[in-house]
């Protein structure tokens, strides 16, 4: 009772006499007006804002005066926010009560009450030490020693100074990996040009990171080193190896050398699944996808990610029945208006491909489908090295199943167009050879039999080609090779 009587005299004496925070039931309260018209979006400037609030256009003194106000309790309020550990990183939530307490016990030193202060702190290292902090473990004993130096307690001030510099040298690491991590973070995402100059150094800063990962045991250092290693990897575009990645941390995990809360799940299963698709392992891609999809939030946008590189399985593996069931839900999704414009046309798109397997093929259960979610594709077509190309195989393949089109010349010049100006180089052979084919057909008159016969080397060629191991090259909605019988099945109907 006497640490409660001196924490209610504190509060009564030196905290500050109006209310810190926005009392949302008050709707009186010009405070809590404003409130819910910004969270009911009823205003979208001061201008309305005044308007509603004193039947006024002009910004007054008074309304500049409230929205102050206002704003001190919102920042107040950041001290009382509860994050859910189903979207947030349980570390992360963690760290931000520890941020909390130290707060508090800073509060208490300014206010001399060291007992208090370093009972606070003592539960605040513990919370630190069993979610692995550094920082707040350094932050906590240093007010420690100044608590220890005050009243003169020689015994634990000594304890507390060996054990702070044995975690100073534990930040000092940190901070070292991330300074690393941070700049090949910036020069990887740089140029083109700029990029390739600093690939050949990521050997060596991975190397000096794992060893500080080593010297510390720091899992913050290992959280570094674990992506900035995949990155590499993907842009290597060496996706045997990203998986190979995965496992080591999971072995790492099992084996205690990772604490189950400092291993980011997500990030691992979503990695996973998208190296398991680029390495056609598509059946273990299945299997996983539909054990990891539990670790994601529908309503997040990450969840979205996840079920583009899992339907994108289903497609590669001739599930289209599948394929179709996770069209539907996640078009089906309340949540698919707040992804961006760009991932809501990638999914009208593979809704088109799905569509168009159909309609070729009326057998495939992949019938109610949702209507589109975009009637005009805008971003996609700009993306003339990526996704323009599956609009361009898309529409030619389209154009086939018209039986008005007799001329396909301005189809063809489309197509011959392309592979002069976007498919240059090794990398683009497997996207050349389809359009190869696609240019056959046409110069054989839609003729199903010569088209086959015709085809046969450039389609041999075409299965002995494996995708570019490129990072930046985009997935095939539907491999080339399937789309090949889909166009010879379309020739065969429309001769019948």
């Amino acid at each position: 009772m006497d640490e409660l009587r001196r924490l209610v005299s504190l509060i009564a004496e030196r905290g500050v006499k109006a209310s810190p925070l926005i009392n949302q039931q008050d709707e009186d309260n010009l405070e809590t007006k404003l409130f819910n018209l910004i969270k009911n979006e009823q205003v979208t400037s001061d201008v309305d804002a005044a308007e509603m609030l004193y039947g006024d256009k002009n910004v007054s003194a008074n309304y500049r005066m409230l929205k102050s106000r206002m704003r001190k309790k919102l920042l107040n309020h950041l001290h009382f926010i509860e994050f859910s550990s189903s979207k947030f990183n349980l570390v992360s939530i963690e760290s931000y009560k520890l941020q909390a307490m130290l707060l508090e016990a800073h509060a208490l030193l300014v206010s001399d009450e060291y007992r208090i202060a370093d009972k606070l702190l003592t539960q605040a290292i513990v919370l630190a030490k069993a979610n692995q902090v550094t920082s707040c473990i350094v932050r906590a004993l240093e007010k420690k020693l100044v608590i220890h130096s005050n009243i003169i307690n020689k015994k634990a001030y000594l304890e507390a100074k060996e054990e702070l510099q044995y975690y100073y040298k534990i930040e000092a690491q940190e901070k070292e990996a991330a300074s690393l991590f941070q700049l090949a973070h910036i020069e990887l995402s740089s140029s083109l040009s700029e990029r390739n100059a600093y690939l050949y150094k990521i050997p060596a800063v991975l190397e000096q990171i794992h060893k500080l990962w080593l010297s510390s045991k720091s899992p913050v250092i290992y959280n570094l080193f674990h992506i900035l290693s995949i990155h590499f990897l993907e842009l290597k575009g060496d996706f045997l190896a990203v998986s190979d990645a995965v496992a080591r941390a999971e072995k790492l995990l099992e084996q205690g050398h990772i604490q189950p809360n400092r291993y980011n799940y997500k990030y691992n299963a979503f990695i996973h699944i998208y190296a398991l698709l680029r390495t056609r392992q598509y059946e273990e891609g299945l299997i996983l996808a539909q054990d990891y999809l539990q670790l994601f939030e529908p309503q997040a946008v990450n969840w979205f990610a996840f079920m583009e590189n899992y339907l994108l399985l289903a497609m590669h593996s001739g599930n289209y029945k599948l394929a179709g069931e996770l069209l539907q839900r996640s078009l089906a999704s309340d949540y698919v208006n707040t992804i961006q414009n760009t991932a809501k046309e990638r999914w009208e798109l593979y809704r088109r491909y799905l569509l168009l397997m159909h309609s070729i093929m009326p057998s495939l259960d992949v019938v109610n489908l949702p209507q589109g979610v975009l009637a005009e594709l805008v971003m996609l077509p700009k993306d003339k090295a990526g996704y323009n190309l599956s609009l361009l195989v898309l529409d030619t393949i389209k154009s086939f199943l018209n039986r008005k089109v007799d001329d396909y010349e301005s189809h063809a010049e489309r197509v011959r167009k392309y592979i002069t100006k976007y498919l240059r180089g090794e990398k683009a052979e497997r996207p050349r050879l389809f359009l190869r084919l696609l240019l056959l057909v046409i110069k054989e008159d839609l003729h199903p039999v010569r088209a086959r016969a015709k085809g046969q080397k450039l389609y041999e060629k075409l299965k002995q080609t494996l995708p570019p191991g490129d990072a930046f090259a985009e997935v095939e909605i539907i491999p080339y090779e399937h789309l090949w019988d889909l166009v010879l099945k379309v020739l065969e109907h429309r001769a019948a």
